[in-house]
């Protein structure tokens, strides 16, 4: 499913909580209307903003060899190297240093970006620039290991956008299955990532645009018998993408992502079965806590089709909708905004 850029900056803003980024770039600008330059020109803007305001610093530890102390004495090395004949020993000093994880990891993401030769020309050369100025930085290979040591506390927030971007671009770099090298293939590719893209995106923009239910992701409890039945421990968590709730509704929202959002029998199309049994699931366990009668909502990110069905199911108000990521973003709002609506009535 191919999604415009301008489009999927707008999903990651609202799946970080990060609106205030969405005015960072102008995204009907981006070239080729390819992934790779939307991720440069933010990061571009995003790094040349820290540098403005100033690279984080931390201390960083490291061994100095002298005739004084500084620091930590490290006597097994002194001992090991026999220096105390020399009068001479090892310390370790912590120096306040820009060359501390966050910044790594950024620097090495603009470097993988570099290196795609279907990145825009003048993005190339902007990250090249913004490279050198950031030359006390250790050069590190972009890995998921180098997000471990990475801490953003609240006096450098405004770190997290662009880690959040170096992370989808550490996730984009995937083995050559025949080199074993690691090659660029866009996150937005992959259905499994797009799809924790659009679920988060769907909560986080319900929560903040709209005043009719309250939002939350939480678990449907089973519907068992605890006197009469095995340990319930076994049972595996029912959690739910989305669940909106007021004194007169609950909503039960499972969002997907799929490039055919149906699967065809017998030379007709259907909805997916797993998918119907999925939300009939959740409803159905959810009607038996206290509370009003819960309506499950199949969500699809389309590209085009539109998805509108309405089913009751036994006792079970089923809804099948979707949202068109292909077109305007305004529109894309207003249809979702219209979506709450129509689940208030």
């Amino acid at each position: 499913m191919a999604v415009p850029v301008s489009n999927i900056y707008y999903l990651l803003c609202y799946a970080w909580n990060q609106l205030e980024a969405r005015g960072l770039v102008d995204v009907g600008a981006v070239s080729g209307n390819r992934i790779e330059n939307l991720l440069g020109s933010v990061l571009c803007h995003a790094v040349a903003d820290l540098i403005r305001r100033g690279l984080d610093r931390g201390y960083v530890p490291f061994e100095e060899e002298g005739r004084r102390l500084r620091g930590k004495l490290l006597l097994s090395e002194v001992v090991k190297r026999t220096m105390l004949q020399r009068g001479r020993v090892v310390c370790s000093v912590d120096d306040l240093s820009h060359d501390v994880p966050h910044n790594r990891l950024i620097k090495a993401a603009m470097a993988v970006l570099v290196g795609l030769p279907e990145l825009d020309r003048e993005l190339r050369v902007t990250l090249r620039s913004l490279r050198r100025r950031m030359d006390t930085v250790t050069d590190i290979d972009l890995s998921p290991a180098a997000f471990r040591n990475v801490q953003l506390h609240r006096n450098i927030v405004r770190y997290a956008f662009a880690v959040n971007v170096c992370s989808l671009i550490a996730r984009s770099l995937l083995p050559d299955e025949k080199t074993g090298d690691k090659r660029f293939h866009p996150f937005t590719a992959s259905e499994q990532e797009m799809g924790l893209l659009f679920q988060a995106f769907v909560r986080n923009f319900l929560q903040r645009e709209q005043d009719v239910f309250q939002v939350s992701g939480r678990s449907v409890p089973w519907d068992i018998d605890p006197a009469d039945g095995s340990d319930s421990s076994w049972l595996p968590q029912m959690l739910v993408d989305v669940m909106l709730t007021n004194s007169d509704r609950r909503v039960v929202i499972e969002t997907k992502y799929y490039a055919t959002p149906h699967q065809k029998r017998y030379g007709r199309r259907t909805l997916i079965s797993n998918h119907l049994y999925q939300i009939l699931t959740y409803v159905s366990q959810l009607h038996a806590t206290p509370g009003p009668a819960p309506v499950g909502v199949l969500l699809y990110a389309g590209a085009g089709e539109q998805q509108r069905l309405d089913y009751r199911i036994g006792s079970h108000e089923l809804l099948v909708r979707s949202v068109d990521l292909n077109r305007d973003w305004r529109e894309i709002h207003r249809g979702l905004i219209a979506l709450t609506h129509e689940l208030e009535r």
